[in-house]
């Protein structure tokens, strides 16, 4: 193209916006929409180091203390998680607070696992933890006849179990490295936030088990499915 019709093109160009603006007097210049917040991969840690995950000025604040070997924290998972997240985290009114009230050995590692994933996998990666949690419990339950367990760490137990669930499978397919893995189970810093963690849930907090959830501040009682959670949530948004 020649220079002078590419000048005139340009120049035609930058002319077209200023003549759209001054063609429609007393339109008021359109506003650009702001992006809309994924709720969903929106995470927070807490002083004490439990992961929140939703909008920071949600109007329902939600916690659960939970244990990921509790079958009733996995029947409340399968019923509640789901709408949940759909329904009222990706929306912005409310958000989940997660304390790991640890249990067991096996508690122990996958809740230690699930801490090192990214933040916007958490839930999910609960959900999906909780969905197996009779077939990896069955797998880490034959970790005892391994030789030699007795004799082991404390930190050589945790992998060990960890391995006899398969949870090296499992957060492997969900995007974690084998020297991520490794990593995390040697944390020892990450160790004894969650130590202390479940020792806040269990003594200072003392629940009378798991699922607790609270809202707002105020403990729920009988809080078994989502038939029960989601009044209290809706009562809390009035």
């Amino acid at each position: 193209m020649k220079p002078s019709i590419a000048r005139a093109l340009l120049l035609i160009a930058l002319a077209t916006p200023l003549a759209a603006a001054t063609a429609a007097p007393g339109k008021a210049p359109a506003k650009s929409v702001p992006a809309k917040a994924n709720w969903l991969a929106t995470a927070n840690r807490t002083a004490e180091g439990a992961i929140v995950i939703g909008n920071p000025a949600a109007k329902v604040k939600l916690v659960e203390y939970l244990s990921l070997t509790c079958s009733h924290c996995a029947d409340l998972s399968a019923s509640a998680l789901a709408p949940l997240k759909r329904d009222y985290i990706a929306t912005g009114v409310a958000s989940l607070e997660v304390r790991h009230a640890v249990r067991d050995g096996y508690d122990f590692a996958a809740s230690l696992l699930l801490r090192c994933e990214p933040p916007a996998q958490y839930l999910g990666s609960i959900e999906a933890l909780f969905a197996g949690q009779a077939d990896w419990m069955a797998k880490g339950s034959s970790v005892k006849n391994i030789a030699g367990f007795d004799a082991m760490s404390p930190d050589q137990k945790i992998a060990a179990a960890a391995k006899a669930a398969g949870f090296d499978a499992f957060f492997s397919k969900r995007g974690m490295p084998a020297k991520a893995y490794a990593a995390c189970l040697a944390d020892a810093k990450a160790k004894e936030q969650l130590t202390q963690m479940a020792g806040n849930s269990w003594q200072r907090d003392q629940i009378p088990g798991t699922p607790l959830i609270v809202i707002n501040g105020k403990r729920q009682e009988g809080v078994h499915d989502w038939a029960d959670l989601e009044p209290l949530i809706k009562a809390a948004l009035r």
